[in-house]
């Protein structure tokens, strides 16, 4: 009994361990998905960037230094008012697009995920997705590349 307790304890705690360090959703660049019922898109280098399809997302998210650079290979937590986890991503590209629902105030946590200098360096920032149209949001790191 006690080795069977000690399995179904041993399994929950993994299954917990698992779930706590979930990594975010990897879409690739120039690419898009959906994640949690939310549109998201992946892009902002060259000339895809200005393919007319992005421009059906609600909000654009870049990603800047403090000199205004790009930067890329973040990663996007968003959460809504109360919170709640919206959706977990991330991008090897300098600005990931998202489907939010209109009029709703959203999270955005934004960290990087390169190995170099600034790994793990974090922004965070509030966005309403728009009626109509998009919303820009910036979102600048506090260094230079």
């Amino acid at each position: 009994m006690r080795i069977r307790s000690a399995s179904a304890i041993v399994g929950v705690c993994m299954a917990l361990a698992t779930t706590a360090v979930a990594q975010p959703v990897r879409v690739g660049l120039d690419q898009e998905t959906t994640v949690g019922g939310i549109p998201v898109g992946c892009t902002g280098i060259g000339q895809t960037k200005n393919d007319p399809k992005w421009k059906a997302y609600s909000v654009r998210v870049e990603f800047a230094d403090a000199a205004h650079a790009y930067l890329a290979d973040e990663a996007l937590n968003v959460s809504d008012a109360s919170g709640a986890p919206v959706l977990d991503v991330s991008c090897e590209g300098p600005w990931i697009l998202l489907g939010l629902p209109p009029g709703k105030l959203f999270k955005l946590d934004a960290r990087l995920t390169d190995p170099g200098e600034h790994h793990g360096a974090r922004v965070t920032s509030g966005v309403k997705a728009p009626s109509h149209g998009q919303v820009r949001a910036v979102l600048t790191f506090p260094f230079t590349q």
